[in-house]
């Protein structure tokens, strides 16, 4: 009688709207029924096997990461799995497919092109965003960096604070032109605020790096709205692409052109 008491209980509380759970924007729900078929639909897919109604802190970073990878891959489908433990137990032999230890939820696997070959996230990486960047990139070619940055301006400008002031203009000349080649309208903003900063940085040299980060944290804590908020993140994770280790360029040291 108690048995059956809980299932209902559980029940009538898993039927309450789905807003009342934390969102997961730009996830697909999967089921027993259409796993394979959608998972084998791109070169890659990261599915995160949890509870029916997930919240919390891993969550939440699930969520996070959706919205960073939508933003610069197409290649990644970002999903979930809901598996329940009462009721008709929906997709728990999905989980048992893959070995999901239901005592021990989330399981996240980044499976590449087809519903066998798969990768889980190690035991050891805890489910952040930062450490599923980091998962995805470090096993697949794709890049998904901090928020507004552009793997190929990243990589062309580590040292640039040090460089030669001929070589900082040539450059500056060289992703100008590349940003004409961009196609959307977010990475061509990304792509503005890397320029502006190179601009800045030949003009006034590494100290600008600091003043603008430290200018850009006071807005960020300011009272702004969430959009204005997300919109300081990205130029402060642009602006890290310009960091060095060691500042060798002397300050105001011209070179003669």
């Amino acid at each position: 009688m108690m048995r059956i008491l809980v299932t209902l209980l559980l029940a009538a509380f898993h039927s309450v709207p789905s807003t009342w759970a934390i969102s997961c924007t730009g996830c697909v729900d999967l089921d027993e029924l259409n796993f394979q078929k959608t998972v084998e639909r791109f070169p890659y897919a990261l599915v995160k096997f949890d509870i029916a109604f997930p919240y919390g802190e891993k969550h939440e970073a699930f969520a996070a990461f959706s919205k960073s990878a939508h933003r610069v891959t197409k290649d990644l489908l970002i999903a979930t799995v809901g598996i329940k433990d009462y009721g008709e137990l929906e997709n728990k032999a999905l989980g048992d497919r893959y070995k999901v230890d239901d005592k021990n939820f989330p399981a996240i696997f980044l499976f590449k092109g087809n519903a066998e070959e798969y990768i889980p996230l190690p035991s050891h990486m805890d489910v952040t965003l930062d450490n599923l960047k980091a998962f995805v990139s470090g096993n697949t070619p794709l890049y998904i960096g901090p928020d507004g940055c552009l793997k190929e301006y990243s990589d062309a400008l580590r040292n640039y604070a040090n460089l030669p002031d001929e070589e900082q203009l040539k450059l500056i000349e060289k992703l100008e032109a590349k940003q004409e080649q961009l196609a959307s309208p977010e990475e061509k903003q990304s792509a503005k605020a890397y320029l502006i900063y190179m601009n800045k940085i030949h003009e006034l040299g590494y100290g600008f790096l600091e003043e603008e980060n430290k200018r850009l944290q006071r807005l960020k804590a300011g009272k702004v709205s969430a959009a204005k908020k997300e919109e300081l993140l990205r130029k402060l994770n642009i602006l890290e692409a310009f960091r060095v280790h060691k500042v060798t360029k002397a300050k105001g040291e011209k070179q003669e052109l």
